[in-house]
């Protein structure tokens, strides 16, 4: 049973905006030669994830859905701290169900110019739930940054408004108070992955720069992908997630997002000639990668790899690989280890929805038992598929692993049976060696993302292969939260409306599978039960 699928968190932030402007100022309605001052807002709302993805978010506090209570702010003459401290803000509370501060004998103050260098908004439960941001990359989506100046004149009452930010790790909501004017701007996200393959054909993740622009005005300009080398001295590039802006001006298939991705030398990885690919998107473009509520597939994109189109995956070389134990499996994800029997639960979905009760039910276990493929002692790994307690798919799967750590896949011979129990073929079968069918990789010793790899080769019979699409994600499934999770791609060049998508724990291994069919979700398998025999 060699299925697999991939899952992207989505999150969103909210930008909640004071902007500037001073609502009152009338000298000679005043009795004194003071000034007031009050804070007030107006609110705004944009989506995205561009924070934690392109420059970190900070102390951006988490929006939550609690009504503001007070803000405390830190006002400064010159060098001097004249209402509240560094240590020590001023609380003023908020005047009841409206979003502007009461009004304090700390704020009446003496004519002049003043710096306004902190302000945070809280519940009534003190916890912080905006805040002004200070500069850096979020400056771009507020219309002041602290410090903000603040200049009064003698008997002026005067409103400021701050803007503030907070970050949301849910769906995208709207934020909005009915006397205030809402001016929303909301973004969505879209992700660039991409290869490079040299002129033997052999591939690489690739290092590369992206340039955005709306009618010719850059949105982004030369963004480049992260790169490095892992612990086990392998190469791996990071997707490039970037947050462009939703404009409801344009049609849903009107393209007005002009990208190019530029490949980018990556020193002592490879040297190549600078190549670009540009294209256009549309709103319906950027939605047809999300996946689900919770998840952003990314535009894979390939530099010289065959036809423009497709990275060709490594057949991975068998007779360049050393067996000292192949039996001894120490891939960390893989699983079951001996002696235990790993359950799951198999669940159709439909329009997004899950079914109510399980379709079938697997269970997987090591055997004892080893058998000799191509010279080669491989453990045995038995998959048996039950409908309503009957036995509809039974296999032995035969792995075996090398001295890098690598998995083989090296065959398997699969029964089935109809839903009476009666015996219908052996359809998929297959063993390494056997009428010129190769064996390829179950999982590879040391992945790293956009790697492509053969799973098993039988030209024109059976060319599955995987692509890793993910290292190092969080993952829950029925109930547990799973770190260290490598997500892979499997793909049927035969069936090229089909994938799936797998999960794999370190540690554990195989969480979690997603089938797509036609870039719907069809079919998902999760881990229910790990059970000693």
């Amino acid at each position: 049973m060699k299925k697999a699928k991939v899952y992207l968190t989505y999150l969103t932030v909210i930008a909640l905006f004071f902007t500037s402007c001073s609502k009152d100022e009338n000298p000679g309605v005043s009795e004194t030669d003071k000034a007031s001052l009050s804070f007030g807002a107006i609110v705004n709302d944009l989506s995205g994830k561009l924070y934690n993805k392109q420059s970190g978010i900070g102390d951006i506090p988490v929006c939550s859905d609690d009504a503001p209570a007070y803000v405390e702010i830190i006002l400064m003459q010159g060098e001097e701290e004249v209402v509240g401290t560094m240590n020590e803000p001023l609380r003023i509370d908020l005047v009841a169900d409206q979003f502007y501060t009461e009004e304090v004998p700390e704020l009446e103050l003496e004519a002049g110019t003043y710096s306004l260098e902190h302000f945070a908004v809280f519940n009534e439960a003190g916890d912080l739930t905006w805040i002004a941001p200070k500069g850096g990359v979020l400056a771009e989506f507020v219309d002041q940054i602290l410090p903000y100046q603040i200049n009064l004149g003698e008997g002026v009452k005067k409103y400021v408004d701050v803007s503030v930010l907070c970050y949301d790790d849910r769906d995208v909501t709207q934020y909005g108070y009915g006397f205030f004017d809402l001016n929303m701007t909301e973004t969505f996200e879209y992700c660039f992955f991409a290869n490079y393959c040299d002129d033997s054909g052999r591939h690489y993740p690739a290092r590369y720069s992206v340039d955005i622009s709306i009618d010719g005005e850059p949105v982004v300009s030369g963004m480049i992908n992260t790169t490095g080398t892992n612990e086990d001295g392998d190469w791996f590039a990071d997707p490039l997630c970037l947050h462009l802006p939703d404009l409801p001006e344009y049609d849903d298939d009107e393209e007005y997002l002009d990208y190019t991705i530029t490949l980018l030398d990556w020193e002592g990885v490879y040297d190549a000639e600078e190549m670009t690919i540009s294209g256009s998107l549309s709103r319906e473009d950027v939605m047809d990668n999300f996946d689900g509520d919770a998840g952003v597939d990314y535009e894979h994109l390939r530099f010289g790899c065959e036809d423009g189109d497709g990275a060709v995956p490594d057949l991975p070389d068998f007779e360049a690989a050393t067996f000292s134990d192949p039996t001894n499996i120490t891939n960390p994800y893989y699983g079951p280890p001996a002696d235990v029997i790993y359950e799951y639960e198999v669940y159709e979905v439909e329009d997004g929805e899950w079914g109510e009760e399980p379709e079938e039910t697997v269970l997987i276990e090591r055997r004892t038992e080893t058998k000799e493929v191509m010279g080669i002692t491989t453990v045995i790994q038995h998959d048996v598929v039950y409908v309503d307690g009957v036995v509809v798919e039974d296999t032995d799967d035969w792995l075996a692993q090398d001295d890098s750590g690598n998995l083989w896949y090296m065959g398997e011979y699969s029964e089935s049976f109809d839903e009476m129990g009666n015996f219908l073929g052996t359809e998929g079968s297959w063993e390494a060696g056997v009428d010129g069918a190769l064996p390829g990789y179950w999982l590879p010793g040391n992945p790293v993302v956009g790697q492509l790899y053969y799973q098993e080769f039988y030209e024109g019979e059976a060319e599955d292969y995987g692509e890793v699409i993910a290292l190092g994600e969080t993952v829950e499934v029925n109930g547990i939260t799973y770190e260290h999770v490598m997500i892979t791609r499997d793909i049927n060049p035969f069936e090229p409306e089909v994938y799936e998508l797998k999960y794999y724990a370190h540690g554990t291994g195989l969480i979690m599978e997603e089938a797509y069919e036609e870039g719907e979700l069809a079919e998902v398998v999760i881990l229910t039960g790990i059970m000693m025999e």
